[in-house]
């Protein structure tokens, strides 16, 4: 088998050597940009030993990417272009533009957020399943709550509370979320986050275990969540700092796995592809019980699963709780 000739990780931005991607037999020559930093980008070393290729990888910040990888191309010797980023959507123009000009080349984003309108037929997107995650941390959510020794709600007979702030998750993560929540613990009671100027929960009985935000709450107003309950959790965004649970990023196994098979034809396929990992969930287990995070080893195995059903699942919740969600937060 061919070794991999690797080049040096460049901290710069210019555009590779082709000259050292150059093979002496025939094998792939890839160009791998990182973008920015992401957690689980592969290093220089691990590609190199993922496949029989060429491989050249560079950093470069999100503005420089595209013209990048446009001068790499026009020589015209490589057979596959990796970018590795955030969030897929960023890159999705330019890989469907430089896509189109080289149909030849396989393309492959890897990211934590897949994009939403890469429509070329030579371009793989790999990413986390964001409906995966919110109904993982909803199942997360029930389980913290079943496991409280809270005497919270006290209205509703010492049924266990969630203050809930919808911020921008889609309709499809919010019922996932909601599906994984009533799952792990059909008792729970969701209230809506009272608006600045009303009376707090507290004042109507409530004693609210956890706040969740659905998406990406704005930076002025995380003092007035955490007034409201004294953990939070949040999908549909990505890390947010003090969070007890939030998204978090994809394994740089699945970035290997998926330049793997960009340099093998026959195993490459176009189209999105969604994974869910251990780390596709980040805990503060400062803040949550140790067998919540030990829950999340059994439940991250069929959460993938799970979700693709949720959209049916959350149709059988009982109509009491479709009443309320409908109700507080136009699902129905």
């Amino acid at each position: 088998m061919a070794t991999s000739a690797v080049a040096a990780s460049l901290a710069g931005c210019g555009a590779p050597d082709l000259a050292a991607m150059r093979p002496t037999v025939q094998k792939s020559a890839v160009l791998v940009e990182v973008v920015g930093a992401p957690p689980f980008a592969p290093s220089a070393s691990q590609l190199g030993t993922a496949g029989a290729t060429s491989v050249e990888v560079v950093h470069v910040a999100l503005g420089e990417w595209q013209s990048v990888a446009a001068h790499a191309l026009a020589k015209g010797q490589l057979t596959g272009v990796m970018v590795v980023c955030d969030d897929a959507n960023a890159v999705a123009s330019g890989l469907n533009q430089l896509a189109a000009d080289h149909p030849d080349v396989r393309f492959l984003v890897v990211s934590n957020w897949p994009a939403s309108q890469i429509t070329s037929g030579n371009v793989e997107d790999v990413a986390q399943d964001p409906v995966a995650v919110a109904y993982s941390i909803g199942a997360l959510c029930g389980d913290w709550i079943a496991s409280s020794t809270s005497t919270s709600g006290a209205v509703y007979s010492g049924v266990p509370s969630i203050v809930y702030a919808p911020r921008g998750a889609t309709v499809a993560e919010q019922k996932a979320f909601f599906t994984g929540l009533y799952q792990a613990n059909p008792n729970v009671r969701v209230v809506a986050l009272p608006q600045p100027a009303a009376q707090s929960l507290s004042s109507y009985g409530y004693a609210v275990d956890l706040g969740v935000v659905g998406g990406s709450p704005a930076a002025g107003e995380l003092s007035a969540l955490r007034s409201a309950a004294p953990a939070w959790a949040a999908f549909g965004t990505s890390p947010i700092a003090g969070f007890a649970i939030s998204p978090g990023h994809l394994s740089s196994s699945e970035a290997v796995q998926a330049f793997q098979a960009l340099v093998s034809p026959d195993a490459w396929h176009s189209g999105e592809h969604l994974v869910l990992d251990l780390s596709s969930v980040a805990f503060d287990d400062k803040q949550v019980p140790a067998t919540v995070i030990a829950a999340w080893a059994k439940l991250e195995v069929n959460a993938i699963a799970a979700a693709a059903q949720s959209n049916a699942a959350f149709a059988s919740l009982p109509p009491s709780v479709r009443s309320d969600l409908a109700n507080a937060f136009h699902l129905s």
